[in-house]
């Protein structure tokens, strides 16, 4: 067993029993998932079925399917869905599955979306590949979540800590860290800006209840040039890579979309 395979059996193990991480899912109300929702909504038409992957205790798919979707909510975790089990009704359903190995026939879906989802992947072209299979032609796939290799994030945990004197971030336990995060991010979007090959890069997730949240379980350094770069090898066009909420977000999403804090790659199959 080669090393992502074996990860993807300790990420399936522990996401099974987390019931400290399913803690902090559940503080992912609706208003947390308010925004995402707001951007499937102005982007992705109501027609066909749509896939939510990764959507943990499977609010977002509820709060789609009331703006009109008929969405199948999915996550690997049966621990997390439990409850979302008798949401369930006529256009709202929900599937314990492996987003690497999705039980759907080619083309079942004519949109599929996701948040925060893509960096807990252990095999991102796997994940990817799959989006790929079960959307139909002339369908979306919309990815919204954290830039992980966005340099103004640990940039904006530096002045966190020397405003605060704390440390902010999975990522970064000292100033040091952040400035070395910092470049080291600017550094990897330099070398990916120049490659026309798409080059997965990976961490080693924190696999512990005593440690969570901040991404400390992601193990993709997702990040919308690897996206743009890998639904384009396929042919599919591209129609955004950043949309930011606020004006901030938006300057940001329009100026210097690889480098936001968040990123929305939104692409369409060719049909």
């Amino acid at each position: 067993m080669d090393d992502r395979s074996d990860l993807r059996v300790k990420m399936r193990e522990f996401y099974a029993t987390a019931e400290t991480y399913k803690r902090q899912l559940q503080r992912h109300d609706e208003a947390y998932m308010w925004s995402y929702v707001e951007i499937v909504s102005r982007y992705v038409r109501r027609e066909g079925r749509m896939l939510e992957l990764g959507g943990g205790t499977g609010i977002a798919a509820r709060m789609l399917h009331e703006r009109g979707y008929r969405t199948v909510g999915t996550d690997l975790s049966p621990l997390f869905l439990q409850e979302a089990a008798g949401w369930q009704t006529d256009g709202l359903a929900f599937s314990v599955c492996d987003g690497l190995e999705l039980p759907f026939q080619d083309a079942t879906f004519q949109n599929v979306c996701s948040y925060e989802y893509l960096e807990h992947v252990p095999d991102a072209k796997a994940a990817l590949d799959e989006i790929c299979r079960v959307t139909q032609p002339g369908g979306l796939a919309l990815s919204l979540g954290p830039n992980l290799l966005s340099p103004l994030v640990p940039l904006m945990e530096w002045v966190n800590m020397v405003r605060r004197g704390e440390a902010s971030s999975a990522f970064s336990g000292s100033r040091a860290d952040a400035m070395r995060l910092m470049k080291g991010n600017w550094d990897a979007l330099r070398r990916k800006k120049r490659s026309p090959q798409v080059e997965f890069l990976y961490r080693q997730p924190e696999l512990d209840e005593s440690t969570h949240g901040g991404d400390a379980d992601s193990s993709y350094l997702v990040n919308p040039i690897d996206l743009v770069r890998y639904f384009e090898s396929r042919g599919w066009s591209i129609l955004a890579k950043a949309v930011g909420v606020g004006w901030k977000g938006r300057l940001l999403a329009r100026w210097t979309p690889y480098h936001s804090p968040y990123l929305c790659v939104i692409a369409q199959k060719p049909k």
